[in-house]
């Protein structure tokens, strides 16, 4: 069987799970990733034909596809704002939205820097690290530090760390606490991309999300969906009562007018923006006693 065979024998059976063309780009994804080749090269290796030996490895793992699980856990590779990142189920995948919010970071670190050097930037809710670990990449000089309760995240953000050569510092934390923060730092800029999907919401998820993705960093509860944003605004107003912060969330696009509410109740100024399909997907958030004019 050649590497273009399998390919088309992979993405038929995945048209079971998704459209035609996501089959098919889910297909050779795993073919590239397993075999560690580019796109360019699959295409120039379309009639070769791989080993037995090869050919079983890619059989046995690509049955884990075909049950519905998300081609990243099943190669253990996830791609973000152009680095590589180890994944597994301890740990979102990483998605393509939340590289606006990386961006919108480091522009606004690049205008805080200009007075405040380094820049000092906390990640709650690291997951796989690529939040943390993409802003270093791109802020060199900045000081980032991320937390997150699940050890088993912080083992897999600490690998993507120094796999990025990125020197981000990690701590495990639960925001939900009122507990001692593990660093004395004053943090100029705070992101996080916690937990904000309804549990009333997962109907609507595909199930390659609802029975792999872990449920921890996904889910709130329909009586209190602002949970997490609302514990880390009271937690900046414990940890660094006066600074001036600046706050970026992600947050679920139907509660948009809810988050401007609530940080608006913390003394912040607040705008949401949009993602590129143009959903409300970010806040940004300024204390309005410290706010630049």
């Amino acid at each position: 069987m050649t590497i273009g065979d399998f390919i088309h024998t992979l993405a038929s059976q995945l048209e079971a799970i998704y459209d035609k063309y996501e089959a098919r780009s889910v297909a050779r994804l795993f073919v590239c990733d397993e075999l560690n080749l580019t796109t360019t090269q699959m295409y120039v290796c379309m009639d070769y034909e791989p080993d037995e030996t090869t050919l079983g490895r890619l059989a046995e793992k690509s049955s884990r596809l075909i049950k519905g699980e998300p081609v990243q856990y099943v190669t253990g590779i996830a791609y973000f704002h152009g680095l590589r990142f180890k994944v597994d189920g301890n740990v979102l995948i990483p998605r393509q939205e939340t590289e606006l919010l990386v961006e919108m970071v480091c522009d606004s670190s690049l205008s805080e820097a200009e007075a405040n050097s380094p820049i000092s930037i906390l990640d709650i809710g690291t997951g796989s690290g690529c939040i943390a670990v993409s802003i270093k990449k791109f802020l060199p000089e900045a000081k980032v530090f991320a937390i997150d309760i699940s050890e088993k995240a912080l083992e897999v953000a600490k690998y993507n760390a120094q796999s990025n050569n990125a020197e981000v510092s990690f701590a495990q934390f639960n925001i939900l606490s009122d507990g001692k923060f593990p660093s004395d730092e004053k943090f100029d800029i705070i992101v996080s991309n916690p937990p904000y999907v309804r549990n009333s919401e997962k109907a609507l998820m595909h199930k390659n999300v609802t029975d792999f993705e872990p449920s921890l960093a996904l889910y709130v509860d329909d009586s209190d969906p602002l949970l997490f944003y609302r514990n880390i605004l009271q937690f900046i107003a414990r940890h660094q009562p006066g600074h001036n912060t600046i706050i970026f969330f992600e947050i679920n696009e139907y509660l948009g007018e809810e988050m401007l509410q609530l940080c608006r109740s913390f003394g912040y100024n607040a705008e949401i923006i949009n993602d590129l399909s143009n959903k409300s997907r970010f806040v940004k958030a300024i204390n309005a006693l410290n706010q630049k004019s």
